[in-house]
């Protein structure tokens, strides 16, 4: 009964949490959008939204009393740092006003062409760069398939009317190289030589290099901790997992909040024409990275290898693996994975001090509420001071872990066979959510709140797997 209280009352503040959201992005208004359309030749300004991963138009809420037109101007400056003026009323659909935009002074985008022959912005200036959206782009829209495009039915409609807006110039660059740090032009030129060099390499070694970049970043992925956190949990028992869960945690807040404080951008935002992979938003310190660093220092101190020895040398290597292949990939620079593996040694060594200590309890530290709510505290001022997607997320996550917390302390251990099965059934349920956020793409509060309980139902789903494990056991 007491933990089901608790997870109650945990979900209940996750939901309000929700809702609030819900009612503040939908006012009452018969006016609920603003959207701009800015033309350039036959190509529009489109963004990439981070929650629904689409393309769209800038614009967005209606603000209650908020001048549609001085919202649609708003939400431009945010999601691509244009300025526009409004001309002229184009469109309403589903009570949202598309106007015809025209920036205030030239549109500036790379010559480089994409995938799509559109071109890049450079927009990591904007407010809601890394909040809303991931890059901007100069596109013909008759380019665009539809199911890249978060309305596909609105998609005709806008090639029909691209000549009664407002055409205007666009100065292209090769390139903003200029605009980065010092350090990171010296990096910048070093990068480019390197892709030149593999791309000069006969075609069997090119191949194989290419390959092993290419498999250093699947350490940067998501799914890889759905696979490794059930073989801890299954090797080292329950005491180190929820020491790795604290780290992790402590870790990722710690590199986000950095990354917002010094707000520089990844390689690619200068050069697009080097990113090898999708990324966006600020590098330094590289998250990927911190979270490798912190859990494999916990994780070679759990075997005492924690020591020059091959074991060491072997996990500095996957460091470096992922350092160099996040590098060539165009994803961040090497200066953003030393800070990352600097700022994760420096989380796991705390830690493992704490663990030193004679008056501390090490055990009960890691399950104590009052640790959690302090962690939670720290998600919901950074939630507040800066309201990107991925804190909302990590709120989600300790008020979950909040919910289960005293569930935890009555096992230690799993199965063989309960082990593969979380591995199937986290993976599974990860899968469902992506093409559950795919289906719902046209409704940006339904992706953010899928997004937003992914990873608590993943936690919720393990946590009743190790349950059922234990009673049968």
């Amino acid at each position: 009964m007491k933990l089901a209280s608790q997870w109650v009352r945990a979900w209940l503040t996750l939901v309000a949490l929700l809702m609030s959201s819900l009612v503040n992005a939908e006012p009452s208004e018969p006016v609920k959008g603003a959207v701009c359309v800015i033309r350039s030749g036959e190509q529009v300004v489109m963004v990439n939204e981070i929650i629904t991963k689409k393309l769209s138009l800038p614009g967005g809420g209606v603000a209650k009393g908020e001048d549609p037109k001085l919202a649609a101007q708003r939400e431009a400056w945010e999601e691509t740092g244009l300025v526009v003026s409004i001309k002229q009323e184009l469109a309403r659909i589903d009570n949202a006003i598309i106007y015809d935009c025209v920036s205030d002074s030239d549109i500036v985008a790379y010559q480089f062409d994409n995938d799509l022959g559109g071109n890049e912005l450079p927009i990591w200036f904007a407010p809601h760069y890394g909040v809303e959206v991931a890059s901007a782009m100069l596109v013909d829209p008759s380019n665009v398939p539809a199911f890249m495009y978060r309305f596909p039915d609105q998609l005709a409609w806008l090639v029909s009317i691209i000549d009664t807006a407002s055409d205007q110039p666009t100065l292209y660059v090769d390139n903003m190289v200029a605009a980065a740090p010092k350090w990171q032009q010296f990096e910048l030129q070093w990068l480019v030589e390197l892709q030149h060099g593999v791309i000069r390499l006969p075609e069997p070694i090119r191949a194989g290099v290419e390959s092993l970049f290419g498999m250093g970043l699947l350490l940067a992925h998501p799914l890889l901790g759905l696979v490794l956190f059930p073989i801890l949990f299954w090797r080292l028992g329950a005491k180190f997992s929820y020491q790795v869960v604290l780290a992790i945690t402590i870790t990722s807040l710690l590199t986000l909040i950095a990354q917002q404080g010094f707000a520089l951008p990844r390689p690619q935002a200068y050069l697009p024409e080097i990113a090898l992979s999708s990324s966006y938003g600020f590098g330094l310190p590289s998250l990927p990275i911190a979270l490798w660093a912190c859990v494999g220092i916990l994780l070679l101190n759990a075997y005492q290898r924690l020591a020059p020895n091959r074991w060491s040398a072997a996990f500095i290597g996957v460091l470096l693996w992922l350092m160099v292949a996040q590098f060539y990939a165009g994803a961040s620079f090497i200066v953003d994975g030393l800070s990352g593996a600097l700022l994760g040694s420096l989380c796991a060594w705390h830690l493992l001090r704490l663990q030193l200590k004679p008056d501390v309890d090490m055990d009960s530290l890691m399950l104590s509420k009052s640790v959690w709510l302090m962690l939670l505290a720290v998600s919901v001022t950074t939630t507040l001071f800066w309201p990107i997607p991925v804190f909302t997320y990590w709120l989600a996550v300790i008020v979950t872990i909040l919910g289960v917390v005293g569930w935890w302390r009555q096992h230690t251990t799993i199965t063989t066979n309960t082990m593969l099965l979380g591995v199937i059934a986290l993976l599974a349920a990860y899968q469902v959510m992506s093409l559950l956020a795919e289906g719902l793409s046209s409704s940006g509060i339904v992706n953010l709140t899928i997004e937003t309980l992914r990873y608590p139902l993943l936690i919720l789903l393990f946590t009743l797997l190790v349950q059922k494990s234990a009673k049968t056991s």
